[in-house]
Order: structure tokens, then sequence, then C-alpha cells
């Protein structure tokens, strides 16, 4: 189950992603202020991403200059993936320096929804290569936890205080940090959950109607039930085309998603980039995994001696 097409690695610019570390409004203001103001006056486009709190106070200490700046919409940061494209997409758009001051919402995260945000900050430094985007993360430290924290020295390449700013000696490259988070090992899934295997093309129409069956019997909204469908369709295709020509596929439900999983014991993944970044848009293969990171609520993708494993998981709510 290996992705044929997957892009290039490009080379990262190393001061395009800082982080921020600030413990009272006047820490974040001393750096956001600068950066805010600093790109308007030399007329890049700035992109602001932050909390309620913060946009108020960046709104009242800009004055009229924060006419100029574009404030991010509600939800934003609806998913680690959703998000990694549209920054870059910002980013590539732009012909000539950009600034984003981009502030991940980290309160409430499960112990897994955290590690999927952590390596999209660890990926962003990627995102960004070669696009003249300069990006600031700031991390509240009254508020979040020290595994935040952590992580977030290994995610960014350079540290910002204030206007200065300097190379960051903890920082740890995107493959060996998304690499780190696929080493953490899946729960098995429940005991009795619904199952289903497949051998060849021939079997795909049954394995779509098993996964729609289950998926409507978890009252999973419509639009989420066709987004499912997609997802199980790349992942059963690319265990076709790519791994053993076989796989299983089970499906079980929790208060608040529905897991759907498709294992293909001869597959392989080469890459622990796998899927983040957009594929080449040249040709049609190497896109499946994308499609299912961008469509899914979250993706896990594991290989291991037993072959590959796509854990797709899809909100409840809408």
């Amino acid at each position: 189950m290996s992705d044929p097409r997957a892009p290039s690695r490009p080379e990262p610019a190393p001061h395009a992603h800082h982080l921020l570390l600030y413990g009272d409004d006047e820490q974040f203001l001393a750096a956001a202020l600068p950066f805010t103001h600093d790109g308007l006056a030399a007329g890049e486009p700035v992109f602001v991403a932050t909390t309620r709190h913060n946009t108020a106070l960046l709104r009242h200490r800009l004055g009229s200059w924060a006419e100029d700046v574009a404030f991010a919409p509600a939800h934003w940061y609806r998913t680690p993936a959703q998000a990694l494209l549209a920054f870059h997409d910002r980013a590539h758009a732009t012909s000539g320096p950009s600034r984003v001051l981009g502030e991940t919402p980290w309160i409430g995260l499960t112990p897994d929804q955290a590690r999927e945000w952590n390596r999209y900050e660890s990926l962003l430094t990627l995102a960004l290569a070669s696009t003249g985007a300069w990006h600031l993360c700031p991390y509240d430290t009254r508020t979040l936890p020290a595994h935040v924290l952590h992580a977030a020295q290994l995610t960014h390449p350079t540290l910002t205080t204030g206007a200065a700013h300097r190379p960051n000696p903890a920082h740890v490259t995107p493959e060996r940090f998304s690499a780190a988070c696929d080493s953490v090992p899946l729960p098995e899934p429940p005991v009795g959950c619904g199952e289903f295997r497949f051998d060849g093309p021939q079997h795909i129409a049954d394995l779509r109607a098993f996964a729609a069956r289950l998926a409507r019997r978890a009252a999973l909204p419509a639009d989420r039930i066709d987004s499912l469908l997609i997802c199980v369709d790349e992942a059963a295709a690319n265990a076709v085309r790519h791994g053993g020509g076989a796989g299983c596929c089970r499906m079980w439900t929790t208060v608040a998603e529905v897991f759907c999983e498709i294992s293909d014991p001869k597959g392989t993944l080469d890459t622990a980039l796998a899927g983040y970044l957009p594929p080449d848009t040249s040709h049609l293969d190497g896109r499946g995994l994308w499609i299912i990171r961008q469509l899914s609520d979250a993706a896990d993708m594991r290989t291991t001696h037993h072959g590959t494993t796509i854990r797709i998981r899809m909100s409840r709510r809408r």
C-alpha cells in the first residue's frame, strides 16, 4: 500500500517558522505587534488566526492598521490536515513575502488529537518551504500543558522573543518528528466490531455497502457518510493496486466518532510524510492518502511487519 507518486520533499526555509512562548499579554504583544506592523509597513499580506482574546488585543493596539490585516474565519483550525493545506495554499498564492500569526487551539484535545496537531506544527515548516512566508506561532505558557510546550520546542526551527529571533537548537526535522508520532501503536479494535474482507476490485462495491450500512446505523450525518465512502474507496484501492490485492475493513463507533480501518497485510508506506503535503498535480496517481487526510477528521497510518493499516476517523457531530 505505497503511494507511487508522493510529492518530493521541498527544502525548508529555516527561518520561516518561529515559536513564540509568552506568559502574559505584554509578552504576546511585544512580538506580535512588530511582526504584524512591520509586515504591513513593507506591503506584505498579513493573516492572523489566533484566540479571540489575542485578536481583540491586536485589533485594539494596531488601531487603523488592523483594517489591512486578514483575520481568520471561525473554525479555521478544523483538522490538522485541512489547516496545513490552507496555510500551504495561502503561502503559495502570494507572489512574494507574507506573514501569518497562527495560534493552534490546544485546550480540550485528546492525546491522539494533540499528537496530530503537534505533527501539523512540524510539517508546517515543509508546507512553507520556498514560499517567502513567515509564520509566527504563539504558545501561552500560562494555560498549555507541559507536553504541548515540550513538543513546540521540537517542531519550530526558530525562537522569537519580542522582536529578536534566534535558531532553536532543540528543533528536529519533520521527517524524524513525524516518524516518532507513528511509533505510537494504535489501540486494537474492540471485540465484536464489524468486519468485511475483500479480495480484488470485484469486492469494492460490497465494501462500500458494508461501510455505508454501519455508518448509517451510527447516525453519521449524510455528508460525512459520503466523505467516509470516498476514503474507504481510496484506502481499499491502494491495497488492491499497490499492496497485496486483498485486505480487511473493520468498523466501530464511540460516543464521538466512527472508526473505519483498512488493513493490507502486504502493503508498505515508505515515508512518514505520506498524504500530508499536496501531491503532484500533473499525475492522477498518488492522491489517495492525501484525499483520505483531507476528507476525514483524522487518519492514522501505520506500517509494521504485519503490513499497513489506515484508520479513518469521522466525527459523529455535524
